[in-house]
């Protein structure tokens, strides 16, 4: 199975075509695992796709619990993406009024909740070992995700020079 995760890093940057395919193609392998994981976290996870999976902290991480945070990242990041475009109005909203402080604070104020709630990053982390610590890498296709990146930028920049009071 880890044999799996290695193939998706012989691609990067990954596409969200190549995403989708590598999910259908293994969601029936990751629902075994969680039906036989002794981490219960995940079958949470597979009832209620929505809540947040925090990273794991066993000292010792199962090959089998690996793979499913792989999938479990990469499902979020397909989740992300299908609101690129909702991103893109957004961008879009701010451009027609970034010169303009007042309409500018309310847009800040409006999706300020959102943006704190939104940890993207064109690069996914996996943990592979504690001690010593060790982790995979999958990064994605940054093109795919401009808006979502221009968002964050945006906000970054406005929280980081404080034009928003």
């Amino acid at each position: 199975m880890i044999s799996k995760i290695y193939e998706l890093q012989k691609n990067q940057p990954l596409k969200v075509k190549q995403i989708k395919t590598w999910l259908v193609e293994n969601e029936n392998y990751v629902n075994f695992l969680i039906s036989e994981a002794n981490c219960r976290k995940w079958v949470e996870w597979l009832q209620e796709k929505s809540i947040h999976i925090y990273p794991c902290v066993c000292s010792k991480r199962e090959q089998d619990c690996i793979f499913i945070e792989t999938y479990y990242q990469l499902d979020r990041v397909i989740q992300l993406h299908q609101k690129e475009e909702y991103f893109n109005i957004l961008v879009q909203e701010y451009r027609q009024i970034d010169t303009d402080n007042v309409a500018l604070s309310k847009w800040f104020n409006k999706y300020k909740k959102l943006a704190s709630e939104l940890a993207f990053d064109t690069e996914i982390s996996i943990m592979l070992e504690i001690e010593p610590y060790k982790t995979s890498k999958i990064k994605l296709n940054e093109n795919e995700f401009k808006n979502i990146i221009e968002f964050q930028k945006i906000f970054n920049e406005l929280e980081y020079n404080q034009i928003i009071k």
